[in-house]
């Protein structure tokens, strides 16, 4: 076990001051639980890695996006920085990351500009040389390799990158000064577990550049949200080079769908998928009718899925309801979701939806037809859903770029020009 836990809870706690958290019970109760699940697990020392690197960014001044799919969800990678979002504000629950009982590390990963990887590890090495670093190397069967080491050819991994606190001394090479690792399953063994993803981005890159010529006042993280006049770009249409937004199909849906809020043009990223994308003419119905296609007798029910217009769109929307209308808490959820999103032959949804309904009877005012309803709801939209915290940062990604095309024109289309980056990452 770490010896460093009093050090991460004093860099969490500073971070919270930082950033103004009010002191309430919500906020306390839940740092002291997150901070007690990664004692407990001996995640530590890996928190405090993120947390060094994130440090590195910033002093490096680089544009990040403000969470990699689930980092967001703990308040205690808020505290850190290693998360621009405050988990309590967006309902997000902390269990999409860690929770009892898990058997593999946290899964945090930082989204870069492109260009940057190399500086942040060569900053990272000076700041804290009793790190090991090792890029990971991957068997490449093409005729030609990147990198080849005892015959065998290898490319690099394009962002995986171990810190560990001891030399590994197996399975690792060097090459033009870098130390990799190449081991038979650079996934599953335990040197991979303080593995960190420094994933570059190039439209972070242009955004970087065009802030370092228009100025640091129009860093995004200090643009204000929800403008009028950039939510009216995304409905007109005139969305080429706008990250996530700019395929035919999308400029069509939010034509019509007139978003109001970054919140609303994240659900519709969110949907853009094969399977819940047949929902999105009743989403752009329900917004616009205000009302659902449904009357719930229980008002937990409608106010969970009014926030994604009556469809279950969030893997957060379908453990809401788990918990709210069956009595089954987020830990428990989780450990579902993650079962049922594995399955390919339907024997645990199908488990799983017997369950949710004979525990909906015990613990829900519905009747038996608005549960069938629900249940029916969720087995179709289930295996479809997205995470929250992932599809608000990248959509914030696209309304940056949005705000630079709306305000600053001339310096967008010079910068971005033949930029179109279609859909999720």
């Amino acid at each position: 076990m770490s010896t460093n836990h009093p050090y991460l809870k004093r860099l969490v706690y500073q971070g919270a001051k930082n950033k103004h958290l009010a002191i309430t019970d919500d906020y306390l109760d839940r740092l002291n639980d997150e901070l007690a699940l990664i004692e407990k697990y001996d995640f530590t020392d890996y928190f405090i890695l993120c947390q060094r690197i994130a440090e590195v960014c910033n002093e490096l001044k680089l544009i990040r996006s403000y969470s990699r799919a689930c980092s967001a969800n703990l308040l205690v990678c808020y505290c850190l920085d290693i998360s621009k979002f405050d988990p309590v504000k967006e309902n997000l629950m902390a269990e999409r990351l860690i929770y009892p009982n898990i058997q593999s590390y946290p899964d945090i990963d930082i989204d870069i500009p492109k260009g940057y990887q190399q500086m942040v590890i060569e900053k990272f090495k000076l700041k804290h040389p009793e790190y090991y670093i090792y890029f990971i190397a991957l068997p490449n069967d093409n005729a030609i390799s990147e990198m080849v080491n005892n015959g065998i050819g290898y490319k690099k991994h394009q962002c995986a990158i171990i810190f560990n606190h001891q030399k590994i001394n197996e399975f690792t090479f060097e090459q033009a000064g870098n130390q990799f690792y190449a081991p038979p399953d650079p996934f599953a063994d335990s040197m991979s577990m303080m593995r960190v993803d420094l994933i570059e981005q190039n439209y972070l890159n242009k955004i970087q550049l065009l802030v370092n010529e228009i100025g640091e006042e129009y860093n995004p993280y200090k643009l204000p949200l929800n403008d009028p006049k950039v939510l009216d770009l995304f409905a007109s249409g005139d969305l080429d080079n706008i990250f996530q937004f700019s395929t035919p199909s999308l400029k069509k849906i939010l034509a019509q769908f007139k978003p109001n809020s970054v919140h609303e043009l994240s659900i519709i990223n969110a949907t853009f998928f094969p399977g819940l994308e047949k929902y999105i003419p009743n989403i752009i119905k329900n917004k616009h009718s205000g009302h659902s296609n449904y009357y719930w007798s229980d008002i937990g029910v409608h106010d969970i899925l009014k926030e994604t217009f009556d469809i279950v769109v969030y893997q957060e929307t379908f453990l809401r309801l788990a918990k709210d209308l069956a009595g089954i808490n987020f830990e428990e959820g989780e450990v579902w979701r993650r079962k049922m999103m594995r399955d390919k032959t339907n024997k645990k949804i199908n488990e799983f939806m017997l369950y949710f309904i004979d525990r909906c009877f015990k613990y829900s005012t519905l009747d038996t037809f608005e549960i069938a309803l629900l249940s029916d709801i969720i087995r179709d939209t289930f295996q479809f859903t997205f995470p929250k915290a992932h599809s608000l940062s990248y959509t914030l990604i696209g309304y940056w770029g949005a705000y630079y095309k709306t305000y600053f024109r001339k310096d967008f289309d010079r910068i971005f020009r033949n930029e179109n980056e279609y859909h999720q990452e």
